[in-house]
């Protein structure tokens, strides 16, 4: 028998066409964090497709249904997913059923759109009929599934819970368990019942009903996250003001001090310059000298929240024996929320002084460049490291990003 008659080559168009719009679905929002170009990604996908179309088309011919090689195949596309694309797994995961859900219950309504409008007892959904109806509905729905699903990604990645993404998944897999076990044989009068439409129009909808839930879900947790965030920073922030008000009562009580003992040096002085006294008069100015308070006050920046921070960290620095060099001409308003900036900028400051607590044997430094052109800001900190600096998927774990 010839492979390449009667069924074989309809169903393996029809199995190409119907995946290929998947593909791109899944790739296509990720383009930026691919770890190669997209097109030769597509492209390696697009060659094991055309494999897995030649196979399905000639189970098909041999009388199967072909639904073993789409399973089977599916696993391998998985595997290709996780590896090219930089990110967390789980999260990958759990956007990656919402493509194979979505898949699943298209073919079902264009199976049903099919048999009502083209019904004979032995048509298959294989033929090249059944390729035009799912390239059709594809068409139609893509641009809105591809909306949903871009938005769906950009609150995924916007939520960085390592322990909830671990278990979240298993939300759409039940799903997409319950898609599989309606959808993995029905006959030509099964798909021709309007059951069979209704049970596939409200496993889309419950799909959207379980992601619109776990959005929403996704929304609190990253909300109160920040929450606990800006509280822990706004505590922070708190004692640094309060270090700075101890520092300013202790200023102000030594002033008082010099102040009041400044009459009798100055009687002093006047005394041995009368009498000609010059070589008493050095040494007690050298003693003098050496009493006086140490001027600790130092003025960074002429913006009070950042220099408070500036101040606090310099003082930690000087009990940890660190060289802390700042260079800071920021105005006194910022072109940004203040908070932010100091959240920012003693986050920066907290890691480079833990990496340089673990120097013993050189004198560890931190060198601050903190600049204002219009509304942007650029913060650049160097610090000693005892190691290397660790990258994961292509940036440093201790890189901060804040958008102006």
């Amino acid at each position: 028998m010839n492979p390449f008659s009667n069924l074989f080559l309809p169903a393996a168009v029809n199995l190409f066409v119907r995946a290929i719009p998947a593909h791109l679905m899944a790739y296509y929002p990720f383009r930026d964090r691919l770890r190669l170009p997209f097109w030769k990604i597509f492209s390696l996908v697009c060659f094991i497709q055309v494999l897995q179309s030649i196979l399905y088309g000639y189970m098909v011919q041999q009388g199967s249904s072909g639904r073993a090689a789409e399973f089977g195949f599916a696993f391998v596309y998985m595997g290709i997913y996780f590896f090219f694309i930089c990110d967390d797994h789980y999260k990958l995961l759990f956007l990656y059923l919402f493509v194979m859900d979505y898949v699943m219950i298209l073919r079902g309504v264009s199976s049903f759109l099919e048999v009502r409008l083209f019904y004979h007892p032995d048509m298959n959904f294989s033929s090249w009929r059944s390729t035009l109806i799912v390239l059709v509905s594809t068409l139609v729905s893509a641009p809105f599934m591809l909306h949903f699903f871009a938005r769906t990604k950009e609150q995924v990645f916007r939520t960085d819970a390592p322990a909830f993404w671990r278990t979240v998944w298993l939300v759409p897999a039940f799903t997409t368990a319950i898609v599989i076990s309606f959808t993995a044989h029905f006959t030509v009068e099964q798909v021709r019942s309007f059951r069979f439409l209704f049970s596939r129009v409200l496993l889309l909808l419950c799909v959207f009903v379980v992601y619109a839930i776990l959005l929403d879900a996704l929304d609190a947790v990253r909300q109160q996250a920040a929450l606990s965030e800006q509280t822990a920073m706004q505590e922070h922030l708190l004692a640094i003001q309060k270090l700075q008000y101890k520092q300013l009562l202790r200023y102000i009580e030594e002033a008082k001090t010099v102040r009041h003992d400044l009459r009798q040096h100055l009687g002093v002085i006047r005394t041995y310059i009368k009498n000609g006294e010059t070589e008493k008069l050095l040494h007690y100015l050298n003693d003098y000298e050496t009493i006086l308070p140490t001027d600790t006050k130092r003025i960074f920046c002429a913006n009070f929240a950042v220099n408070a921070v500036l101040t606090y960290y310099a003082e930690e620095a000087r009990k940890q024996k660190i060289d802390f060099d700042v260079t800071c001409p920021l105005p006194e308003q910022l072109p940004a929320h203040e908070p932010e900036i100091c959240a920012l900028l003693g986050n920066l400051l907290e890691n480079a002084i833990d990496s340089c607590k673990e120097l013993t044997n050189t004198v560890p430094f931190i060198r601050i460049s903190i600049t204002c052109k219009g509304r942007i800001m650029l913060f650049t900190v160097d610090n000693s490291c005892q190691s290397e600096p660790k990258q994961k998927n292509g940036r440093f774990d201790m890189a901060q990003e804040l958008i102006l």
